[in-house]
């Protein structure tokens, strides 16, 4: 028994130094992630919506993000390629639709190519969630590090919104995302994932909690990549496609609000802060030598909406989480509000000279075109790219200069 003890016991002494002088090695030899990705790289995966959850939205919704984090084929020649890069949260991202038949796809498939010849590429890195505050760090890294982008458009509004509202009458005017403490402090929400060392783990949202220690351990993180790359050789299916399920219970809390409020909270600091981002999304465009093109948001959200529509709805809560939110605001509310910030943004383009298409003022605001407060259908998504068709069809490189 003793002798088994021992020889246990010197067997795990082995594998524990071993495992130390592997965890050693990688760290001073192994490679050092030097990219920023908004998307996981490599993701890829197939599901079903439910057309009661999500209407308008059909058939099997395949999902695949290419290996530089982008939605969308790979970069091609440089000389042979006329590039737009689409930055802005889920409704540039569009989730819950078959990657053919997102906005930007249908962006690219139907531009073909400008008058010289130039092939059109169109990439996605909507992210859910992300605020004109993340947008100006996707517009700061990503233009440094793909190969030249010489478009930038970007759908944003309905998340510096979300962010205003849930805050309420208790809103705080943040630090400016162009101080270094306010960028550090964002970048991990902005992207998924962030230069650093082997060991460094992938970015998370705020709120998730500390890293367990085991998965700041570069081994942990060389097996999880290895992991990620077999995983992506093939497609996975969810029966979460959209967030779904989400959904259906975001849908159920809002219908069970007790309190809804019509008025809104002051929305002049809010309106700061969108401002100054959209200016500074505007500046690191122009140093990078970007056109930037801004695109207004659209929303179903109206007085006195039909209650088959109203039910389809789930955000305006005031609050931080739905589960604990003291009111929601009516649909009314939402309306005017979004009216605040797509008028800002108009005003930003106007003074500045900047590229805008109004898009909130042509897209119909029924479930032809939205299947919940914001997001798109397969129609919607069709006439989302079909008003940047028009805009870019109207101006060089897709129209002779006369």
């Amino acid at each position: 028994m003793r002798t088994r003890v021992v020889n246990f016991a010197l067997a795990a002494a082995s594998i524990i130094a071993a495992l130390g002088a592997t965890e050693f090695l990688l760290r001073a030899l192994g490679p050092s992630p030097r990219a920023y990705f908004v998307l996981p790289p490599s993701t890829n995966w197939v599901g079903v919506p439910s057309p009661d959850v999500l209407p308008g939205v059909h058939g099997e919704s395949h999902f695949r993000i290419n290996r530089f984090g982008v939605r969308g084929r790979p970069f091609g020649d440089d000389s042979a390629e006329y590039r737009i890069l689409a930055i802005g949260g889920s409704t540039t991202l569009c989730s819950a639709l078959d990657d053919a038949e997102t906005w930007t796809h249908l962006l690219e498939a139907d531009l073909g190519q400008t008058v010289d010849g130039r092939r059109v590429w169109v990439g996605n890195v909507g992210r859910d969630g992300a605020s004109t505050r993340d947008n100006v760090l996707h517009i700061k890294y990503l233009l440094r590090q793909y190969p030249r982008v010489d478009v930038v458009v970007s759908l944003v509004g309905v998340n510096d919104l979300g962010s205003a509202l849930h805050q309420g009458w208790e809103y705080h005017l943040p630090t400016p995302i162009t101080d270094s403490s306010a960028e550090r402090e964002r970048l991990p929400r902005a992207f998924a994932q962030l230069p650093g060392r082997l060991q460094d783990p992938p970015s998370a949202p705020q709120g998730v909690g500390p890293t367990p220690w085991y998965k700041a351990t570069a081994l942990w993180q060389l097996g999880r990549r290895a992991r990620a790359v077999l995983r992506s050789s093939r497609s996975r299916t969810t029966d979460n496609v959209g967030g779904q399920k989400q959904l259906r219970e975001a849908r159920a809390v809002r219908q069970a609000a007790r309190e809804w409020v019509d008025s809104l909270p002051p929305l002049e600091e809010p309106l700061i802060e969108y401002r100054r981002n959209l200016n500074a999304m505007a500046d690191f465009a122009a140093r990078a030598g970007a056109r930037l093109v801004f695109v207004t948001q659209p929303s179903a959200w109206r007085r006195g909406m039909p209650d088959a529509q109203e039910r389809l709805l789930w955000t305006g809560w005031i609050g931080q989480q739905p589960a604990t939110a003291s009111g929601y605001f009516t649909s009314a509310a939402l309306a005017r509000a979004m009216v605040r910030f797509n008028e800002t943004l108009l005003e930003v383009c106007s003074q500045r000279r900047l590229e805008c298409v109004d898009l909130a003022r042509v897209l119909p605001k029924d479930t032809t075109a939205i299947y919940d407060d914001v997001h798109f259908t397969e129609q919607g998504s069709r006439l989302v790219a079909q008003a940047l068709v028009e805009h870019f069809r109207a101006r060089p490189p897709f129209r002779r200069p006369t």
